[in-house]
């Protein structure tokens, strides 16, 4: 979870071996790391349901659609939000926001958005015949539709960006 980024993989194991071990508390483990005791309490949760598993940062693990309405819908028969957090090894935060897009986009927003900028394919350009004056003609006009719907976002974009720097003025004075 986001909360124990703090926490290295040292300090998870030496935590587990302090409560399991040592016996000692939550508070008293969570004051010796300076974390939350809902942070420690998660942690053993998590370790003893999964394992070493849950000590490693996993960021590119991915939950699918599928799994995401799971969640949300056994959240909306009323199941505590904790029980989940640990079966699944997510955070609140992240169920948070999968309720929030289910209920304005439904299933669709809970499909994970590709990261980063899509590739830039070029589109290949029919060969044609020279003499062929109609495709020739074709193939400007869809040039020419093409440029014009870029020209239109484009100004789109810019007066929402003058919009944006305008109330931005406003807000320094």
């Amino acid at each position: 979870g986001f909360i124990m980024a703090k926490l290295t993989y040292e300090e998870k194991k030496e935590i587990i071996n302090l409560y399991n071990e040592e016996r000692m508390g939550y508070g008293t483990i969570a004051r010796m790391y300076h974390v939350g005791d809902s942070t420690i309490k998660y942690l053993i949760a998590k370790y003893n349901k999964h394992g070493e598993s849950v000590l490693t940062k996993n960021k590119n693990r991915r939950i699918s659609p599928k799994t995401k309405l799971e969640i949300v819908n056994r959240l909306n028969q009323g199941e505590v939000q904790n029980t989940i957090i640990v079966e699944y090894c997510v955070t609140a935060t992240q169920i948070h926001n999968w309720i929030k897009k289910y209920e304005e986009f439904g299933y669709n927003g809970l499909i994970d958005k590709p990261k980063g900028r899509p590739p830039t394919m070029k589109k290949e350009k029919k060969t044609i015949d020279p003499n062929d004056k109609d495709e020739l003609l074709r193939q400007k006009d869809q040039e020419i539709l093409e440029l014009k719907a870029e020209v239109e976002a484009l100004k789109k974009l810019r007066a929402l960006v003058l919009q944006r720097n305008k109330q931005q003025t406003k807000k320094k004075q």
